[in-house]
């Protein structure tokens, strides 16, 4: 199915689940490098899992930020909550999702914003 097959997204409640594979290989293998990294002795296996854990919350909070931005305001958290099981496969579908949308973040006109108070 391509992405001009889909129907349209509702404008702020736009979601998209990854496959399932995603799920069992991206989520599963953090689950598993966990267990592995808490068993082991090995500093470099724990730092490993540290950084992969660092980097989902990362992307996580990139794809809040950003579905926000695209007016996704009802479904960011579920976009945020996605991609920190699954990592990219989630950024990949948001940034479909957005492109469906026909969001350009281009446009916003950020000199329309209310002066900060201090």
């Amino acid at each position: 199915m391509s992405s001009s097959d889909l129907p349209p997204l509702a404008e702020g409640n736009a979601f998209v689940a990854v496959e399932s594979k995603w799920w069992l290989t991206n989520f599963g293998g953090m689950v598993a490098f966990g267990l592995v990294a808490a068993r082991s002795r090995s500093r470099f296996l724990q730092l490993g899992f540290a950084a992969a854990v660092a980097l989902h919350v990362g992307e996580a909070a990139y794809a809040y930020n950003k579905a926000r931005e695209a007016g996704f305001h009802a479904s960011a958290p579920r976009w945020a909550l996605q991609t920190l099981g699954v990592g990219f496969p989630s950024l990949i579908a948001l940034n479909d999702a957005i492109a469906r949308t026909g969001f350009d973040p281009l446009e916003i006109d950020l000199t329309e914003r209310a002066p900060a108070t201090s």
